[in-house]
């Protein structure tokens, strides 16, 4: 109990404490969160991203790795609810909430801070890494989800050519392997503009969840929180130790998988009309339940 109180009062509690300060910014100065998440995707995840991926190089087998785990723990995860959401007869925009609510993980407002307290940069770079691939996942297979037949493969393609993350990942892969080194006063102005990702992701979160709230569809929330919370962390150690990842690895991509509902899982919905309010209230409750498996899941992985 007393590692587990540790764990949440060094690496758990500074995120809501930041968390709540964007959330209290929002009911109080009517902030709105998307010029902050505007400027946060656009211009500091990028910067981050960079210098992050140039500072911590990861090799050609530990990313293939990476990825695979990410797609297949994406891929359990999705298959699973769909069963369940079979199993109980639900209807398809229901059963498209609950798939949206389940397999996109918020892996960067919430997973890169988490990971850079708990275990440091190296962590983050890789979580950089799982936020990437999986933006990947959400810009096609997302707005597949959401729409179900109504959104076209060259407008997912779109999507995903609007996000910034992949031409930063794309630099920093050439300026590794060409050995081209950035200039002084350039990089240390990327990573300053970087450094400011976290605190900023932190509050973006707060102010999102002051804007969401549990629908009167408790069962349905309470589904779609367990598989987030409880049954995503169980497929994360098993495919884990399936793909023999180690260490730092093992550690970030467990967590990763291990976090709540993604905001933009929400944004998806109400682009779409899929069930927003389902959504947004798994995005609320798992968010607000996740401090207790977290803490729980770092604690193994330690």
């Amino acid at each position: 109990m007393t590692i587990l109180l540790h764990i949440f009062y060094t690496n758990i509690l500074p995120i809501f404490v930041v968390i709540g300060a964007g959330y209290t910014l929002a009911r109080t100065l009517r902030l709105e969160a998307k010029p902050f998440s505007r400027l946060a995707f656009y211009v500091l995840a990028p910067c981050l991203t960079f210098v992050s991926l140039v500072q911590n190089r990861i090799n050609g087998d530990e990313l293939g790795r990476i990825v695979l785990f990410i797609t297949l723990n994406t891929l359990a995860v999705g298959v699973i609810t769909w069963l369940i959401a079979r199993a109980l007869r639900l209807n398809r925009p229901v059963e498209s909430a609950l798939l949206l609510s389940t397999i996109f993980v918020n892996c960067g407002n919430y997973g890169i801070p988490l990971n850079l307290f708990a275990f440091g940069e190296s962590a983050q770079a890789r979580a950089i890494v799982y936020l990437v691939v999986l933006a990947t996942l959400s810009n096609t297979v997302g707005v597949y989800l959401a729409a179900r037949g109504r959104a076209s493969g060259r407008q997912a393609l779109r999507n995903l050519i609007k996000v910034p993350l992949v031409y930063a990942v794309l630099l920093a892969g050439v300026v590794s392997i060409s050995g081209v080194t950035v200039p002084e006063p350039v990089f240390k102005a990327i990573e300053l503009i970087g450094s400011a990702s976290v605190p900023v992701m932190l509050l973006i979160l707060g102010m999102q969840l002051a804007q969401t709230s549990i629908a009167r569809h408790l069962k349905i929330t309470g589904l779609g929180t367990f598989i987030r919370l409880i049954v995503a962390p169980i497929l994360a150690f098993g495919l884990a130790a399936l793909l023999g990842l180690r260490g730092i690895t093992r550690q970030t991509m467990i967590v990763e998988a291990s976090t709540p509902t993604a905001v933009t899982s929400t944004i998806l919905a109400l682009e779409f009309d899929t069930r927003p309010d389902l959504v947004t209230s798994v995005v609320f409750l798992s968010t607000l339940l996740s401090p207790l498996t977290i803490t729980a899941v770092i604690a193994l992985v330690r």
